[in-house]
């Protein structure tokens, strides 16, 4: 839901480009801060389905393991999943919290580039 206030903010403030020097650099601001946002999400997400695939991974070795006898190896193999898991619950968090950061920062992006349209709109 927030990756899509981004790319609104980013077309509002790509549609404010015809505006006068300072609604356009706004506007760009905004554009730049819509894009960051989306690459620093993707890239938390990217992390946290890496370490999702590692503890599944680990889980299903671990299962092997038990299956054949092996219980140590069972254990630590369940301890590596349930580590792998810990890591990508705090990567979602922090994916989370990193797209939360660059809506924010898009909307006040845009919100300048709306307020700079303005001024320019009523001649200031």
């Amino acid at each position: 839901m927030q990756l899509k206030h981004i790319f609104i903010a980013a077309a509002l403030a790509t549609a404010l480009g015809a505006c006068s020097n300072d609604a356009q650099q706004a506007a760009q601001e905004a554009a730049a801060k819509a894009k960051a946002a989306a690459d620093a999400t993707k890239a938390a997400a990217t992390q946290t389905a890496q370490q999702a695939q590692a503890a599944a991974t680990a889980a299903q070795t671990a299962v092997q393991q038990a299956k054949a006898g092996d219980v140590s190896g069972a254990t630590a193999s369940a301890q590596q999943a349930k580590d792998a898991s810990q890591a990508a619950a705090a990567s979602a968090q922090q994916a989370a919290d990193t797209a939360k950061q660059g809506a924010k920062d898009t909307k006040d992006a845009a919100d300048k580039a709306v307020d700079a349209a303005k001024k320019d709109a009523s001649g200031h």
